[in-house]
């Protein structure tokens, strides 16, 4: 047994003893307290939105919070064996490496980069980590916040950027287009007539508008074969984009290819700037091609590609342009006979051939007329200030004798000429209405009327001849050699009635 040295009294003994319990209990209360602080920084940490954690200078992960075990996958079994590089996508290995030197170099570093976690998915954090001390030895702390959200709302934003500048530059190139447009009179109100000739028309109009299917509209020049093409864009899904037209007759055939497609700058001679063809800007809407029978040989095949593909290039451009259009087209010519003749290409027609509407001439609806004419007159005099209040019956029967070689646009230059010449509030034609002399029949260029053609013609002859008297001596049936309620039969079937005494 060891003896204790003299020099120690018992009481001293028990003092060191009472002294070592005390310090010993300190040290207890002391270390409950850490434990109680580390429990609350635990608590905190783990509360944290974004992952916490701590490297020292080997680099070891040597403390983390919950939020970090929860994003990664990763556990703390994992942890002891993974570098700060195995967190994140391998293509920014090295700037992660980067930028951990610089902490312990700097003190201080921020930086975005691509989290992996355990199980391969990829999620954009920006982490910002300092230097410190934990005793004696330097230490990278850092935070991550997880900004997925923000990168979706600024890939959404750069994307409503991306489409707010594309409808910007439709929007200038629309007004451009307009500001061109805006020279021309157009009139948008309703197609007047009430002829069931026209009223086939606007019923196939009405059935077709609401597609996108291509339109070919036939007729004479003058007959209001654009007005036909702006109803159907008017009533069509495409109505809130302009129409855009070409007129294919009324440009140089060295300039169509650049007005329908655009150039680059420097393309040809004269090209100073770049230039949006006819078709970009019709994008999403309605091109309107009138006269596309004298569209030139060399370039149906381009635009029978647009057709097809809805692609082209600008000239100068080897660049593929891709374009949503519908293909309203006109034509007064007889794209058959040019078919035929080589003159017109035979798939292009196809093409364009898909849904024909044939707009009748003035002297097929002879009906409208009146109607016509006093919608004309409302019009005319309101710009040139006249008042006219009556058409003569006179000058309304010889408005509508006449044949009208250029349809309703030359009785709109007739009516307008009355308006002008006449005195006070009744019309006056300034001067009289002559049709052209009949071409003989025999010519192999003569036009061929349909018998049902030529019997109304005969019957409205002879009502005229007879100031319409039908019955009696010498009234239209005898001078037809018809029994009266025959002829009422064949006016009704044409449509005949007598005018209106105040027309």
């Amino acid at each position: 047994m060891k003896v204790l040295p003299e020099k120690y009294s018992v009481e001293e003994l028990s003092r060191a003893v009472t002294k070592l319990n005390n310090d010993m209990a300190a040290l207890k209360r002391a270390n409950d307290e850490l434990q109680a602080e580390k429990k609350i920084l635990d608590d905190i940490l783990d509360q944290l939105p974004g992952t916490f954690y701590i490297w020292d200078d080997r680099p070891r992960l040597i403390r983390w919070n919950k939020q970090h075990e929860i994003v990664t996958g990763y556990s703390s079994e994992d942890y002891p064996n993974m570098l700060p590089t195995d967190f994140f996508n391998k293509n920014e290995h090295q700037a992660i490496e980067g930028a951990l030197a610089k902490v312990f170099t700097q003190g201080e570093v921020t930086i975005e980069a691509t989290l992996v976690t355990k199980g391969g998915e990829e999620i954009p954090y920006v982490y910002t980590a300092v230097r410190t001390m934990m005793g004696v030895r330097p230490v990278l702390m850092g935070f991550g916040i997880d900004i997925s959200k923000r990168k979706k709302a600024e890939k959404q934003l750069q994307e409503a950027w991306s489409t707010l500048e594309k409808l910007k530059k439709q929007i200038e190139a629309d007004c451009t287009y307009l500001t061109e447009e805006i020279k021309l009179e157009h009139d948008y109100g309703n197609i007047i007539g009430e002829s069931e000739v026209l009223k086939y028309v606007l019923y196939s109009l009405e059935k077709i508008a609401a597609t996108d299917t291509t339109v070919l509209i036939l007729g004479e020049s003058g007959t209001g074969k654009e007005l036909i093409a702006r109803a159907i864009h008017f009533n069509s899904m495409r109505k809130d984009r302009p129409l855009i037209k070409v007129d294919c007759a009324a440009l140089p055939a060295n300039l169509i290819e650049s007005e329908l497609f655009g150039h680059e700058k420097g393309a040809f001679t004269g090209a100073v700037s770049q230039r949006v063809g006819r078709f970009e800007l019709a994008n999403g809407a309605t091109l309107f091609l009138d006269e596309i029978g004298e569209l030139p040989l060399e370039l149906q095949q381009k635009l029978l590609r647009v057709l097809q593909d809805g692609e082209y290039e600008r000239l100068g451009s080897s660049e593929v342009m891709h374009t949503d259009v519908r293909i309203i087209a006109a034509t007064n010519r007889d794209l058959e006979k040019d078919v035929r003749k080589g003159r017109f290409r035979k798939d292009l027609w196809y093409r364009l051939n898909v849904f024909p509407l044939s707009v009748p001439p003035l002297r097929k609806r002879t009906e409208d007329i009146p109607l016509l004419v006093n919608w004309m007159i409302d019009k005319i005099q309101r710009r040139i200030g006249k008042h006219i209040k009556t058409v003569p019956n006179d000058v309304m029967e010889a408005l509508k004798n006449y044949a009208y070689p250029g349809n309703v646009r030359e009785l709109e230059n007739i009516v307008e000429r009355a308006v002008i010449v006449s005195q006070g509030s009744m019309l006056q034609l300034a001067s009289p209405l002559k049709n052209p002399e009949s071409p003989d029949l025999d010519s192999p260029g003569a036009p061929i009327k349909t018998l049902l053609e030529m019997e109304k013609s005969h019957i409205l002859m002879a009502l005229r001849k007879t100031h319409w008297n039908i019955s009696g001596k010498n009234g239209a049936a005898e001078l037809l050699g018809l029994n009266p309620s025959t002829l009422r039969g064949r006016m009704r079937k044409h449509g005949i009635c007598r005018p209106s005494r105040n027309s």
